[in-house]
């Protein structure tokens, strides 16, 4: 039963977080021309329902509403791969999910592929950077589940304004964003691009806050 409350929060979570990016993108397209106020509607939508699901999924299942995340956490041998697995695809079909319903708000067709392609060696790193130190600031801080979702939302309204990708940093996510034709969509073709460097900035992540954590220790020593 545990099991199924866990997975089914990954589920919602997701799904929330999903139709929060996707519905402030078709919000701010309706509320300003400016491409720069837009960015900042759908920035400050994700960040403040990040911290609501981060704050009510923390003790069902560690709130981890990103695969990168729970890949982490399946080396960390936190949670078993069977687990892992299912909190994967309840993340996705999530994500999926929550792009449909925020498509219908705004009286669009349910699911509508994307053509926005991104592209490039830049997007590549910039992904890379975002997903890397989201893991970091988790990692940094999961024994104090507070401050995760404080500086999560922190950093990912952040990083969606100062990175050339716009910090989607979360493969869940980023397959679900092929299903609308708002600002905040992505081209099926450019989706191996993002998620790849999403993966390796997990480790990356975990590879730095693992000798943080190492020198931390040894200093204190």
């Amino acid at each position: 039963m545990k099991q199924k409350r866990a997975i089914g929060m990954e589920f919602i979570g997701t799904m929330i977080l999903a139709i929060a990016i996707v519905g402030s993108g078709h919000m701010a397209a309706n509320l300003a021309q400016d491409g720069g106020v837009q960015l900042l509607i759908n920035a400050l939508a994700t960040a403040l329902s990040l911290a609501v699901v981060v704050k009510v999924g923390m003790k069902t299942s560690g709130a981890h509403f990103n695969p990168a995340v729970t890949f982490v956490m399946v080396i960390l041998k936190k949670i078993s791969n069977e687990l892992a697995a299912l909190y994967i695809a309840a993340q996705v079909l999530g994500a999926i999910l929550g792009v449909g319903i925020a498509n219908l708000i705004y009286d669009q067709s349910f699911l509508k592929q994307s053509t926005i392609s991104r592209d490039g060696s830049n997007l590549f790193f910039s992904e890379l950077f975002a997903t890397a130190v989201l893991v970091l600031i988790i990692l940094t801080f999961r024994k104090k589940d507070e401050l995760i979702a404080i500086y999560v939302p922190i950093w990912i309204f952040g990083a969606i304004l100062f990175t050339s990708s716009t910090s989607f940093a979360n493969p869940a996510i980023t397959i679900g964003r092929v299903f609308t034709n708002s600002f905040t969509g992505i081209a099926l073709d450019s989706v191996l691009l993002f998620v790849v460097a999403q993966f390796i900035g997990a480790l990356v992540g975990l590879i730095v806050a693992k000798n943080l954590t190492i020198a931390g220790k040894k200093s204190d020593e």
